[in-house]
């Protein structure tokens, strides 16, 4: 995982993805040699001006996206609510202890349940779709996406001769389509093909954009099997890179977002 820690900062988790190189994945030579230039430049924290991170011939801007779904144009996240929610309660027992029995830089994990009402104290019980679905994360990415390239031009103005790259980190669940999700077993060419840089609904944000590249991390995307039922050992990348070039390939297609499951159901 690339986001584990409750209290990271952005450059903590660009840093770790930055340090992940073994595990990307490319779809040419050209893009490989890009991603050994990624991973091996000096990398600048600029989150103060924009873009986030840059080299002395490149440039970075990072956003998270998830598949859960939120309310008033993403304002009102239950997942992330309901994590600030349990990071606030462990901070508040942390401060119950005296001072010096835990480290300065102690990392916490607090993640939250969305099921729990803080004002009646219970469980109201739902169901996982109406948690997270891949509408929700299409209309999650175009959102947040499109509101980064609104800004190309501003990050090109203060760097006109760096190349541009999203850094999209993806917390949403593996998403498969039903009729696969009711064969059993499905091949893992397949499944690798559901991964959203092959479906237009989000790449053809891309087309036509001024942005030279973007590397995907995936944060959550387990894949189930008989031998690993909880996805520890996943044999699909954590990260893609795709340049330009690529943003459509042969495999590229528009998804039935009505179709598609996610494998947490």
């Amino acid at each position: 995982m690339f986001k584990f820690f409750s209290n990271e900062s952005e450059w903590d988790i660009f840093k770790s993805v930055i340090y992940s190189c073994e595990a990307i994945y490319t779809k040419s030579k050209k893009e490989q040699k890009l991603a050994d230039k990624i991973c091996n430049s000096i990398w600048n924290d600029n989150t103060d001006t924009r873009p986030d991170f840059i080299t002395n011939d490149m440039m970075i801007e990072m956003f998270e996206v998830d598949d859960i779904v939120a309310k008033k144009k993403g304002r009102e996240n239950p997942q992330r609510k309901a994590d600030a929610r349990a990071l606030r309660e462990v901070e508040r027992l942390i401060q119950q202890f005296p001072e010096g029995t835990f480290a300065d830089d102690l990392k916490i994990i607090a993640h939250g349940d969305t099921r729990y009402n803080p004002k009646s104290d219970n469980f109201i019980p739902d169901d996982s779709v109406s948690h997270h679905n891949y509408r929700a994360y299409l209309s999650n990415f175009q959102r947040i996406c499109q509101k980064h390239l609104n800004s190309v031009e501003a990050y090109r103005k203060n760097y006109p001769n760096k190349k541009l790259g999203f850094l999209i980190v993806d917390d949403s669940t593996f998403y498969i389509t039903r009729k696969q999700f009711q064969t059993n077993p499905i091949s893992t060419k397949e499944a690798f093909l559901d991964y959203p840089f092959f479906d237009k609904n989000f790449m053809n944000l891309f087309i036509t954009s001024k942005v030279d590249f973007v590397m995907w991390a995936f944060n959550n995307k387990y894949f189930y099997t008989s031998e690993f039922p909880h996805g520890e050992a996943s044999p699909f990348p954590t990260i893609a890179l795709i340049s330009k070039d690529n943003y459509y390939t042969r495999y590229s297609k528009y998804f039935d977002v009505n179709s598609m499951v996610s494998l947490e159901e």
